[in-house]
């Protein structure tokens, strides 16, 4: 009997954001693209003193054992709770999701990073 890899990941999003309910739909699309099961921990960040606390990115944001999947290399900006997040895509396209395929390589690499050498 062969069991499923697991990952942990908390799923950051505002309601204020109108992308978070498709992001939390892609998430369980690449995990099951990629063979594995994510424990998702859903937290709502609701004012800016939260999004300062968590250093949030931005919805939606999607956090694995190590931090940020899918970091952002652009400059730091205040943490605000209604802040919709933008993702670099293939050809140059910015949005307000990443790519199937970029959340799928990052959730592949963080599960390697959880395996060890």
């Amino acid at each position: 009997m062969s069991t499923v890899p697991r990952l942990a990941v908390s799923y950051q999003f505002s309601r204020t954001c109108p992308s978070h309910e498709e992001g939390l739909a892609l998430l369980h699309a690449a995990a099951a693209r990629a063979g594995l099961g994510v424990d998702v921990t859903e937290v709502e960040v609701l004012d800016d003193a939260q999004a300062e606390r968590l250093a949030f990115a931005g919805s939606p944001t999607y956090l694995g054992e190590d931090g940020d999947l899918l970091p952002d290399a652009g400059p730091a900006h205040a943490f605000q709770h209604d802040a919709c997040r933008l993702y670099h895509r293939a050809g140059g396209r910015v949005g307000p999701l990443p790519d199937l395929d970029d959340l799928d390589g990052a959730l592949r690499a963080a599960l390697t990073a959880k395996a060890g050498p």
